[in-house]
């Protein structure tokens, strides 16, 4: 018997054919007995298949339920974040929201995202970085009257520098908008005056 006739008798094909139940394989005797819904129950030996093939030739085929759809995992973000909680490497992430980086103005998304470093751990910075740094912000957002008190600064958060920062875009945040709002409305001017 050719294969693919095989394989036609095994799925019945046509229930009115005869299965010569004896030349299948035991496998092949198996999904007959799939098609028909029926199982061969203490079934030992391929005899005891071939049996019972012999005995349920004349079986309709049975339609198979399709199988239900797999139900949707509806882990939120926090569900996924709390049960990643003490795993290697997730110390210290941090999950921003739609409203977290639509309050940041440039700068804070710079610090948030900027990271530096290697494997997202900013390198350590010496003195005259980070005065050079604290420096840059007060003439950028037009606060030059504070220059003078850099140095004391730096000696208050000295090894807390990062924070120092993080804490000078929270209070200057309205300077800092007022900045970024202006750099965008002469961006808008100048683009309306090439046109």
């Amino acid at each position: 018997m050719h294969k693919v006739a095989l394989l036609a008798l095994i799925a019945g094909a046509r229930a009115d054919d005869e299965v010569n139940c004896a030349a299948l394989r035991t496998k092949e005797l198996r999904k007959f007995l799939d098609a028909r819904g029926l199982k061969c129950e203490g079934c030992a030996e391929k005899s005891d298949f071939v049996q019972m093939c012999e005995e349920n030739q004349d079986a309709p085929l049975v339609e198979k339920p399709k199988p239900a759809a797999e139900p949707k995992d509806d882990k939120n973000i926090d569900d996924i974040l709390a049960s990643m909680k003490g795993m290697p490497g997730m110390d210290g992430i941090k999950m921003f929201t739609a409203d977290d980086l639509k309050n940041m103005n440039p700068e804070q998304m710079g610090s948030a995202f900027g990271g530096g470093g290697r494997g997202g751990i900013p390198k350590e910075k010496s003195r005259t970085q980070h005065k050079r740094e604290l420096e840059d912000f007060y003439r950028r957002y037009g606060l030059e009257d504070k220059l003078d008190g850099v140095d004391a600064a730096l000696d208050k958060w000295k090894g807390r520098e990062t924070r120092m920062m993080d804490a000078l875009y929270k209070k200057y945040d309205a300077h800092i908008t007022a900045h970024w709002d202006a750099q965008k409305e002469k961006k808008s001017d100048d683009s309306k005056e090439e046109l």
